[in-house]
């Protein structure tokens, strides 16, 4: 690394700035620069940046053509430029056009890769469209070599170069805790994920959102500040911690996002790579504080010389103006870039792989991705910046054509399928040629496919639509009165499907409230799907514990998300049945709904799946947190709820309300039979023979009303 002291050049800068400013504030890259922005946001954010520059230009919603928006501004007197500089990202509300109008060169600021609405392929589109002369990635080099393969020369990766820099006093005396900063949920799921697991280890933590003053005020007070990445990024908390005076614990990146060199974990921070670990280490620094301080007085005295932005600033301006770039920052520094560029042609192949995969990591701790042996070494290379991937290939995969980089070969294990003990375990992905046996034998075994041709084009996979999810949200008022936001995701393909379940739902009501029906505090969602019947339910039990079992893939991933804006939900990657075993499970390729264990018209793609026996697993449960009984059971389970039910005959009786679907009329007469003697149906929705849902009231519960006894 080397470091910039050179005074910046300050040309007259052009800025697109997608952001609202309050949320995030653009930067400041010349004391002569023009910043068209969309409006502020207060009311949405409210993060309530301070000191923010005025003088800011508000820009078209949308897609818009910035050279005639800068000739028509009144705000904007002069209208030449030295550069042009445009910050973009699928998860943007704007793409400007015709900056090459300008007559100056232009700078690509490439924004999110490692999440959204097919983040990669996006920018290489706006790229290819606009002709941007340079590239530059401010927080994953990781994913410059794919600017390469598509044709891109000029890429560099200037850390942080966009942070709002906020320093903070040096602080001695601090307060042995954690500090997390940042937005929880469904965008952040490890991160969440791995909060919780803090408080359940009983180590003292504050987590909470703020500004970056009073932030950096709590990194300089606080012991320890912990961060984890979205997605495998080297993200803005990192020097928002150091800045401040923060001892940084932050999560294992891959050798390709160039965190190691530049932050030197031990010398700078420290980093954990498992939930585990992480807690070891969060306990260590509490009982050694003088390390941990010594770790942040280090990296707090190295950011003003060599990492605060202004010096990535000078490289940009350096290297636009004079043509210098230090080596350290340049594209060519990931060792996978030549065999990148080297397989440029399979671009769409690599990107419909690894898009979704990335998506797939952003969401689960670990993945179990296995390559058969005439796949493109590309694939292989491609997948190994994805910190937590366990990347098989199978024997005779040309391991040797990898570059001689111990980073990246100790990344890939050989899998010998006669002596692995792996066996026919469910893989998490697979990746195979069509003609390739382990396509046949271990499809039903594995989660989510990708099947090349001898062309080593893509022709079949069912985790396409991984990389496109879009998000819902909608006002509801509870029982009380008090608002309610329903916050879902859901893949853009599915958008009707996912709007009419919703309106299905919570218009039609199928599973119907019954407000006489009190002290509801455990609810089961058998068949949860992607969490919409879940939602509905913590609408109108906010307090309540609900445990979701969903074995589909596709749906699971989205539950995974939703449950964390639901709240108070534990999702459970299996199935519910009347005994534990492993079953064919069938889904649909066109959309997340209709999975049964029943082949049918709506699905009939195979695999196999886990179910547990319900009433083992159910019975268990409640003893492990005292209670004694469940309030609500819904199962829809396309099929198997005669099934589920018979396995729990004996703990019916203190279930409160229980929904059901039925598909056949046979189902119906047994699903009543079977609850007769506890239950009465209470309502139903008969849609036609074979179909309906059901809501059984324990008899204990049937309320005294006069006006319903029954005309004798």
């Amino acid at each position: 690394m080397e470091n910039s002291n050179k005074e910046t050049l300050q040309p007259r800068v052009l800025l697109s700035w997608p952001i609202p400013p309050d949320y995030v504030p653009p930067p400041q890259f010349s004391d002569r620069q023009v910043t068209v922005c969309p409006k502020e946001k207060v009311g949405g954010y409210g993060l309530g940046y301070v000191n923010r520059r005025e003088g800011l230009v508000e820009c078209p919603e949308g897609d818009y053509d910035l050279y005639d928006f800068v000739q028509q501004s009144d705000q904007i007197v002069d209208k030449e430029f030295d550069l042009v500089i445009v910050r973009a990202s699928s998860c943007e509300h704007s793409n400007p056009f015709n900056t090459k109008k300008f007559g100056c060169p232009t700078v690509l600021l490439a924004g999110t890769t490692h999440h959204c609405h097919f983040p990669i392929q996006h920018l290489l589109a706006y790229w290819a469209v606009e002709a941007f002369d340079y590239v530059v990635t401010a927080h994953n080099r990781q994913h410059l070599h794919w600017f390469a393969a598509a044709g891109a020369e000029n890429l560099a990766w200037l850390p942080l170069i966009s942070m709002h820099t906020v320093v903070h006093k040096w602080v001695e005396a601090r307060e042995s805790q954690v500090v997390f900063i940042g937005h929880q949920g469904s965008g952040h799921p490890r991160r969440s994920r791995l909060v919780e697991a803090i408080k359940r280890a009983h180590l003292p933590i504050l987590a909470k959102t703020a500004n970056r003053q009073e932030a950096a005020r709590l990194f300089a007070e606080s012991l320890i500040s912990f961060n984890c990445s979205m997605n495998g990024d080297l993200n803005l908390r990192n020097l928002e911690v150091i800045s401040a005076g923060g001892f940084l614990l932050t999560d294992k990146l891959s050798f390709a996002s160039g965190f190691d060199e530049y932050l030197s974990p031990g010398l700078y921070c420290d980093v954990y790579s498992s939930e585990l670990e992480l807690v070891e280490k969060i306990k260590f620094y509490l009982e050694n504080p003088g390390l941990a301080l010594e770790i942040a007085k280090r990296a707090y005295e190295r950011f003003l010389v060599d990492w605060h932005p202004k010096h990535r600033i000078a490289d940009l301006m350096n290297w636009v103006f004079k043509g210098e770039l230090p080596n350290f920052y340049a594209a060519k520094s990931d060792p996978r870039f030549f065999i990148s560029t080297a397989y440029r042609d399979l671009v769409n192949t690599r990107l419909a792989i690894y898009e979704p995969v990335q998506e797939l990591h952003r969401v689960e701790e670990q993945l179990k991705v296995l390559v058969s042996k005439d796949c493109p070494v590309a694939v292989v290379a491609d997948l190994l910046d994805l910190p937590r991937l366990e990347v098989y290939a199978e024997a005779g995969f040309p391991v040797s054509e990898l570059p001689k980089d111990e980073r990246v070969v100790s990344r890939v294990h050989v899998w010998e399928e006669e002596s692995s003990h792996l066996g026919t375990a469910t893989w998490d992905v697979l990746i195979a040629r069509s003609n390739s046996h382990l396509t046949s034998r271990l499809l039903p075994y594995s989660k989510f496919v990708f099947v090349l041709d001898e062309q080593n084009q893509l022709v079949f996979s069912n985790a396409t639509k991984l990389a496109n999810i879009a998000r819902f949200s909608l006002g509801a008022t509870r029982a009380d009165g008090s608002s309610w936001t329903l916050r879902l995701n859901f893949y853009k393909e599915e958008e009707n499907v996912a709007l009419f379940t919703i309106d299905e739902i919570f218009s039609k009501q199928p599973y119907p409230f019954l407000n006489f029906v009190d002290g509801v505090s455990i609810i089961v969602d058998v068949g949860a799907n992607i969490g919409i019947a879940s939602a509905y339910f913590r609408m109108l039990y906010p307090n309540a514990t609900i445990l979701c079992f969903e074995p589909d893939p596709l749906a699971l991933h989205l539950l995974k998300l939703n449950s964390l804006d639901i709240g108070g939900c534990t999702v459970y990657p299996f199935g519910l049945y009347s005994d534990d075993i492993t079953k064919t499970f069938y889904s649909s390729l066109v959309t997340a709904c209709y999975s049964s264990i029943h082949k049918n018209q709506y699905a009939d793609f195979p695999r196999v799946v886990q179910l547990v026996k319900a009433s083992s697993f159910l019975g268990s449960f409640l003893k492990s947190v005292g209670a004694y009984n469940i309030d609500i059971l819904k199962i829809d389970t396309e099929g198997s709820e005669t099934q589920i039910l018979k396995d729990l005959f004996e703990i019916l009786v203190d279930i409160k309300i229980i929904y059901l679907e039925f598909h056949s009329e046979e189902d119906r007469r047994l699903i009543d039979q079977i609850l007769c003697p506890t239950h009465v149906l209470y309502k139903g929705n008969i849609v036609h023979t074979h179909r309906g849902t059901l809501c059984y009231l324990s008899r204990r519960h049937i309320p005294h009303d006069v006006s319903r006894e029954p005309l004798r």
